[in-house]
């Protein structure tokens, strides 16, 4: 599947140069406002993330999916235009991205749940019944989707022959699986939760590193119960300037909001009145 990570490369660069012509032009329009960072940030994931996520249960090497990762994560540091070296941890958890290994088995096992529940009598259904091996998850070939399928399966301790929503079986197809989705991302949510939240325990000694750093600065956010949201200051009902905190909590290192010689209004600030929005006042 190379060829399918390439292509989703090429398609989310497309998408990316779309979104920076809407934001610019807007910038450049006095009749509306510059974007926010909420709206720069559902901009990009109608955008370009959906390219990321197209073919993400069909491509079976980790190394495609750590490509797709660290082109998606500098992506949306380029959008929402928060720059630093390193690992893009704390941006992601910020504006609910999960990773793509993560994603990756939300769609399988939704995969898994059409073919065998919802949508049983179709030709794929019947394909993967035949064809599909009862065999070990240690016996199968790690190259072929059945053992994909059963292997995030088994990372979310699923079982494959119990129906999830024994109640709701009288109800419309997609209802059930818009239902099993929200099962799944709660399920991840708690997982990704578990992994930020184990790089740094509070009852070992601080360890200075950037995303230790952050788990630190962000412990009461990441404890939200959907991390597929972003974080509260990132929500749209709040009327404030989102960048300088997203850039306070992400570490970011090339913008000083002090710095900023503009207002939003395209106006010139004196030096003297140039504060950082998220500093207490003098």
């Amino acid at each position: 599947m190379h060829l399918a990570t390439t292509e989703a490369i090429r398609r989310a660069a497309h998408g990316q140069s779309v979104t920076q012509a809407v934001s610019y032009s807007l910038f450049k329009n006095k009749k509306h406002s510059q974007l926010t960072q909420t709206q720069n940030l559902g901009l990009w994931k109608c955008t370009v993330l959906p390219h990321f996520l197209q073919n993400l249960r069909y491509i079976q090497s980790t190394a495609d999916v750590t490509k797709l990762q660290t082109t998606l994560s500098l992506s949306l540091a380029r959008a929402l235009h928060v720059y630093h070296p390193g690992d893009h941890t704390d941006l992601l958890a910020d504006t609910g991205v999960p990773p793509l290994s993560l994603v990756q088995y939300i769609h399988l096992a939704q995969l898994h749940f059409q073919l065998t529940k919802t949508r049983s009598d179709t030709l794929p259904a019947t394909l993967f019944k035949t064809f599909n091996k009862s065999l070990a998850l240690s016996n199968l070939h790690p190259s072929t989707l059945d053992y994909h399928i059963r292997n995030s399966l088994h990372q979310l301790l699923i079982d494959p022959f119990v129906d999830p929503l024994p109640h709701m079986t009288t109800f419309p197809l997609k209802s059930r699986e818009r239902a099993y989705r929200n099962i799944l991302r709660t399920t991840i949510s708690t997982l990704w939760q578990m992994e930020l939240l184990n790089l740094a325990p509070f009852h070992l000694p601080h360890i200075n590193c950037r995303k230790v750093s952050y788990i630190h600065i962000a412990h009461d956010d990441l404890q939200r119960r959907d991390l597929f949201k972003p974080a509260q200051y990132l929500r749209p009902h709040l009327h404030l300037d989102q960048l300088p905190p997203l850039c306070l909590r992400t570490q970011a290192t090339s913008y000083i909001p002090s710095h900023l010689h503009l207002a939003n209004d395209h106006t010139y600030t004196l030096c003297d009145q140039r504060y950082c929005p998220s500093c207490l006042p003098i």
